[in-house]
């Protein structure tokens, strides 16, 4: 199947997103089919839906990290991954966030932010506070921004497990105990690893695509087809809101 810029902005607008809007990207271009111009086509569509007064932001989380063997006793106590961090450079250092960002953040006219291994790159009108905000060492700053601004998250034939900004829930409360044990890298491994220099993974990632059917369910996310892609958006304070209350209530259904 073959899936224009035309086709893509015309299942853009279908799905309610307009000029004004500040949106944040997950994406696969191959989930589309064969799209005429690849990626650049993609990302023009976007810009030319929301306008000069909307914004596009998208993850480029870096390639600057080397991985490093895990030791038996840490696969026991719960170490998924560990990568040692090199130094970041933002002009030059790729992302593994798929074709799409990775053209989008080579523009001329793109920010990207300074965080070593999480960064985003944005176009709009509100890039460069969106930027800013994404230098925090939470790695949440630059979404945590795109909360402020009320704005959309768009799914390009991928799921929620993609979708960095659903972390942003476990800030409104304090997760019980049993699931903070799980998931707070100990002591000991904090100091080993200290965390501007490594990125190590512990314990259980909450599983995100729990929440597309209450999403649906609740209208929240909306729909369409644009080629072979499934294509959804949402309000990401309404899915933020919502994902709070699900952990609130059952957070072991997350963190299985």
């Amino acid at each position: 199947m073959q899936v224009s810029k035309k086709d893509i902005k015309t299942g853009l607008r279908a799905l309610g997103l307009k000029k004004g809007d500040n949106v944040g990207v997950h994406s696969s271009l191959s989930s589309f089919g064969f799209v005429e111009r690849g990626a650049d086509a993609v990302i023009d569509a976007l810009l030319e839906v929301v306008g000069d007064e909307g914004t596009i932001v998208m993850p480029t989380y870096s390639t600057n990290r080397i991985e490093v063997e895990r030791t038996p006793e840490e696969i026991v106590m719960g170490v998924t991954w560990k990568f040692k961090i090199l130094p970041f450079d933002p002009k030059e250092i790729p992302c593994w966030t798929g074709i799409i960002p990775e053209t989008f953040r080579k523009r001329k006219d793109a920010l990207r932010s300074l965080h070593p291994t999480h960064s985003i790159a944005v176009i709009g009108a509100k890039a460069k506070e969106i930027a800013e905000a994404g230098k925090e060492l939470s790695a949440l700053g630059g979404w945590r921004k795109l909360l402020e601004l009320n704005g959309y998250i768009l799914l390009i034939g991928v799921g929620l497990d993609r979708c960095s900004s659903m972390h942003l829930a476990e800030e409104r409360f304090k997760l019980p105990k049993n699931i903070l044990d799980k998931i707070t890298l100990p002591q000991e491994l904090k100091e080993k690893y200290p965390e501007e220099g490594w990125d190590v993974g512990f314990g259980p990632y909450p599983d995100f695509t729990r929440m597309e059917e209450p999403y649906l369910k609740q209208k929240i996310m909306k729909i369409v087809k644009i080629g072979k892609a499934t294509v959804k958006l949402a309000r990401l304070r309404n899915m933020i809101d919502l994902f709070a209350e699900y952990l609130e209530r059952n957070p072991d259904l997350f963190y299985t």
